[in-house]
């Protein structure tokens, strides 16, 4: 359990369980103090005043029985009434009192008490009643009150009984509560005491066992470094517990295990750091070679863009026009809205006039029709003068003859007025669908001209977007230059790279590993780096306090041993490697962007830093031995 802890929970648990008991102790004080308190107030303020409650009640029952015989005494000796009635009024307030007193009493009571006070208010009724027949005989007849005295006296001494019973009951009780007290007393002081020894106990095994890990942790520690000082890199301290120490013995275990099996994988890397460099020389050749086809390449295309840039362009400017006279027919095609409105305006007004003539020439066929049955009428009262009104006759005839006319003519004036008005119709419909047609035509001309303005705006976009990618081809013709430039930097890589091979060569023969031969190690050594990887990921700054360690104990073995950091990932063999293709990174994104800007700056890349991108290359690649599992130096 305590193996599972660190340091710093270890230290505390001693004191922290000294303090829960210390706290637990406090509680159980408090808790005690507190029934204490509650035994106080139930004895103080309950039970004595429960007990002198029935005491106080026995003395006013007596008291006021002995007044009783004192008011008959008087009244045999012939006091005074107004004594006689003062001593009444006393002896009834004092039974007035007592009831007050067993109510009281009453109100919060056990059982047991409850049924006591009860039988006492009962007898007090009784007592009462015999007390006041008694003293109203007493004023009639002194022998007859004597005889009812007794009664009374017997119901006093129920009374009296029932009284003692409650006080005995209350002081029972008391006695109970004080014992209770006692024992609660007795069992706090046990436990506290119980959890004093508890604490002192536990905090000694807790500090006892603590300082058993923590010894034996050190002195696993320290023995596995002696056994590093003096160079032997078969074991490190085993360590099972969770706390800083124990991890700190894990990483010392990893750190030793990572160098021992570090050592013998740089071994069979210092051949394949050679093969690399033949391999580096040859890939630079054939970059060198593509580096000039895609230089070409991208010339052509440049050259390309830019026509494609002006053709886009055109097509921007024609857009342009094509849009100005969308423009401009969408407001003629507004203008021919706008006119054929005013048309069929125009034909509703004279559709209107034709419809009032026509009612005009309605009203003159009636005054014609009128006019000749007037003439008739003439006519015919002419005939009736004879001879007399023979002239009238005739004007009568010439006025019929020119009220039919006007009849005739205002009917064909209305059959010619109503077709105009039919005619009138059909044109206003016509009117009407012509206008529907321009407003039809109106809507098509403004979405086209929507059309073409955003065709407009559409080929000036391309024209821009276009523009931008011959910005960026002609970037990447600077960049693929400045590539060309790198391969010849790469080839001094190489040779440094090989220089570097030699120095790993002297570094690593100054170590004792046994005789494992560096190209014998196999998939389990892998593994095992593997796993040193994972728990050197896992460890805290502990574990880097340690890697900084070994690393201060490898510099005075060769020039090399400045190595900062490695990386170990799964190991491939040489044949898959040289068959897979050698990726190409994009010339705007990672280190060719950096190398190209720097190109670019006037700036050539150190041959330290152009290593460190062949290293970059080669984690891409893997590692030419299968025993080397790619480990790769920054310089």
């Amino acid at each position: 359990m305590l193996n599972k802890l660190r340091i710093g929970p270890k230290l505390l648990l001693a004191p922290a369980l000294v303090l829960l008991l210390l706290i637990a102790t406090a509680g159980c004080a408090w808790l005690g103090m507190v029934h204490q308190n509650a035994s106080m107030e139930n004895l103080v303020q309950v039970r004595a005043t429960r007990l002198q409650a029935a005491a106080d009640a026995m003395g006013e029952a007596r008291h006021a029985h002995a007044s009783i015989y004192q008011l008959l005494a008087w009244i045999n000796g012939s006091f005074a009434q107004q004594r006689l009635d003062e001593l009444s009024r006393q002896i009834h307030a004092r039974h007035a009192a007592l009831e007050g007193q067993l109510g009281e009493l009453a109100q919060v009571s056990s059982p047991d008490e409850a049924r006591i006070v009860a039988a006492c208010a009962q007898a007090l009724a009784a007592y009462r009643k015999g007390v006041q027949e008694t003293m109203e005989l007493a004023q009639m007849d002194q022998s007859i009150a004597t005889n009812a005295m007794a009664k009374a006296e017997h119901q006093f001494s129920l009374l009296n009984e029932d009284l003692a019973q409650l006080a005995a009951l209350e002081r029972q009780l008391s006695e109970q509560a004080y014992a209770a007290a006692r024992a609660e007393y007795r069992r706090l002081g046990a436990a506290m005491g119980g959890l004093v020894a508890l604490s002192v106990l536990l905090s000694l095994l807790v500090s006892m066992r603590v300082r058993s890990l923590l010894l034996r942790e050190i002195q696993a520690i320290g023995n596995a470094v002696r056994s590093l000082a003096d160079g032997d890199l078969r074991r490190g301290p085993a360590s099972e517990g969770r706390d800083e120490i124990a991890e700190t013995g894990r990483v010392l275990d990893h750190s030793v295990a990572r160098l021992n099996h570090t050592l013998r994988l740089i071994q069979g890397a210092v051949q394949s750091i050679d093969t690399a460099s033949h391999e580096i020389a040859s890939g630079n050749q054939d970059l060198s070679a593509r580096t000039e086809m895609q230089a070409s390449s991208l010339q052509q295309t440049a050259s390309a863009m830019a026509c494609l840039t002006g053709a886009v362009r055109q097509n921007a400017e024609h857009a342009q026009q094509a849009s100005a006279l969308a423009a401009s027919a969408s407001s003629l095609a507004s203008d021919g809205g706008a006119a054929m409105a005013q048309a069929v305006a125009a034909m509703e007004s004279i559709r209107g006039s034709s419809r009032k003539i026509v009612e005009i020439i309605g009203v003159i066929d009636g005054i014609s029709f009128q006019t000749n049955i007037l003439a008739l009428n003439a006519a015919v009262e002419a005939a009736r003068a004879g001879e007399q009104g023979r002239g009238f006759a005739v004007v009568a005839a010439e006025v019929r003859t020119l009220a039919q006319r006007s009849a005739n003519a205002a009917r064909e004036i209305k059959t010619l007025i109503a077709e105009s008005v039919a005619t009138i119709d059909r044109g206003n419909a016509c009117v009407g669908r012509a206008g529907g047609s321009m407003d039809a035509i109106v809507g098509s001309v403004r979405e086209v001209n929507e059309i073409i303005a955003r065709i407009s705006t559409a080929s000036s976009e391309q024209a821009q977007g276009i523009s931008e990618v011959n910005q960026a081809v002609g970037q990447m013709d600077d960049v693929t230059q400045q590539n060309a430039a790198l391969v010849e930097e790469a080839a001094a890589a190489a040779e440094s790279l090989q220089q570097q091979a030699v120095s790993l060569s002297e570094a690593v023969a100054v170590f004792e590993l046994g005789q494992a031969a560096p190209a014998a190690v196999g998939d389990a050594a892998a593994d095992s780096a593997a796993a040193a990887w994972r728990g050197r990921k896992a460890a805290d700054g502990t574990a880097a306090a340690w890697a900084g360690t070994a690393a201060a104990a490898r510099k005075p073995a060769a020039p090399v041993a400045d190595e900062e950091e490695y990386a170990m990932p799964e190991r491939r063999s040489t044949a898959s490697r040289m068959r897979a293709p050698r990726p190409r990174a994009p010339s705007g994104s990672g280190a060719g962007e950096g190398l190209a800007q720097k190109a670019r700056a006037g700036q050539p890349e150190a041959p330290g830093q152009v290593h460190r991108f062949g290293n970059a290359d080669a984690r891409a690649d893997g590692d030419a031995h299968p025993a080397a599992a790619r480990q790769q130096f920054k310089r």
